[in-house]
């Protein structure tokens, strides 16, 4: 019977939809929570997302979850307020981060490339933002019961949004009230998020594998149009799942952090990696970028170890070394380029002087030098690789011979 139930809240309401009967289930879960206490809440949302988890995964790997999660908690509840709480929250972090790319590397029906699709990525960082926060000398935001609906809170486990433990309890506590209004609003975000997933599947995919195994067999206006295919099919899927993630909670009044807000409409880098995958960004930003230094020490190298997280936390791979390469090259010279322009007041000028002219081209130059950079994050290497020195030298340059 469960298994069979599992199959159920896996499977899509409709085909080629992204809304699954278990999140619309769970939107369902959320209305009803709103009639416990505070205190209750959590402790009611812990147990359907622990069954729903359950369900989706196993027993005993949920278990293992649940245990370390609660070590990890008593741990930092217990070190808070000592004077070694520096030291231990920094091990904790180190040893949490070490023991996620043992785990990547690690095969299991649960680990090595499945590490994402079973939410063990997302969970480290949340844990890390705990961690960190508390090394910081900020209290912990609320009980085991709260840090463990915010651990195993089914919406965002396994895709995200990647919350902070204090907007999430701040949320669970006090939800917004509920109107006509911002309910029809959520069905229709519901309905944009349904129409993007089931566009893309229906009329963008494609069978992308033959393209970067074999470019050598489509022309070079093909290999164009795929590109272009390929970046608004990668966008619409991951914005049109979370739009459903988002709305779903916030059909019941719960605030979840986008996550999205029309990256590839962005006039610089720098802009595109506030507007894309926002909450990641967030935390490297808050955790990592500004106590290396942020702006002030080093600001090159903070953004070279930056990207290289991020890189890494999807895949320990050269294709994504190259890609957060690609990127950290890209923010580094869009720094000196800023600078540059600040010198040059005739420039800044004539870019006042056509303000459209110059926020198109810098769309235009941003859109593709971060689509052409997903071709290493998406075809691995060497294949996405070589696709990427094919477009930009005309189709010539190959990084070996097929």
């Amino acid at each position: 019977m469960f298994s069979d139930l599992a199959v159920l809240l896996k499977a899509p309401v409709y085909d080629h939809l992204p809304l699954t009967w278990g999140l619309a289930c769970f939107a369902g879960l959320l209305l009803v929570s709103r009639l416990f206490s505070s205190e209750g809440r959590p402790l009611f949302l812990l147990g359907a997302s622990l069954f729903i988890l359950e369900l989706a995964t196993d027993p005993f790997y949920l278990f293992l979850f649940v245990a370390t999660g609660g070590l990890l908690f008593l741990t930092l509840m217990y070190t808070a307020m000592r004077p070694y709480r520096q030291q231990v929250c920094t091990g904790l972090a180190i040893g949490l981060v070490v023991f996620y790319f043992w785990l990547m590397h690690t095969p299991s029906p649960f680990t090595g490339s499945l590490v994402h699709e079973f939410g063990i990525s997302y969970t480290l960082i949340r844990w890390l933002s705990v961690i960190l926060d508390i090394r910081a000398g900020l209290p912990i935001a609320g009980g085991m019961a709260e840090f463990f609906c915010y651990t195993f809170f089914a919406p965002t486990f396994f895709k995200g949004p990647i919350e902070r433990f204090e907007h999430f309890h701040e949320t669970m506590t006090q939800p917004d009230p509920l109107t006509l209004k911002d309910t029809l609003l959520t069905l229709l975000r519901i309905a944009i998020g349904c129409l993007k997933w089931w566009f893309a599947q229906k009329y963008l995919a494609m069978d992308w594998k033959i393209v970067f195994d074999t470019p050598q067999y489509f022309s070079y206006g093909h290999l164009w149009i795929t590109f272009y295919t390929l970046s608004l099919w990668f966008y619409l899927l991951v914005s049109g799942a979370n739009d459903l993630t988002i709305a779903a909670c916030g059909l019941a009044g719960f605030r979840i952090s986008e996550n999205f807000h029309f990256p590839y409409f962005k006039r610089n880098l720098s802009l595109f990696w506030r507007s894309w995958h926002m909450t990641l960004t967030g935390f490297c930003r808050d955790y990592l970028y500004i106590p290396l230094g942020g702006n002030r020490r080093h600001p090159f190298r903070n953004i070279l170890i930056v990207f290289m997280s991020i890189a890494l936390w999807h895949v320990v791979s050269p294709a994504f070394f190259i890609w957060g390469l690609w990127h950290a090259t890209g923010m580094i010279l869009l720094r000196i380029w800023t600078k540059f322009c600040t010198t040059k007041p005739q420039l800044q000028a004539w870019a006042q002087r056509y303000p459209r002219f110059t926020s198109g081209a810098s769309m235009i130059l941003t859109f593709h030098f971060v689509s052409i950079g997903w071709l290493p994050f998406w075809g691995g290497h060497p294949q996405g690789v070589s696709l990427f020195l094919r477009l930009i030298s005309g189709n010539h340059w190959k990084l070996f011979v097929w």
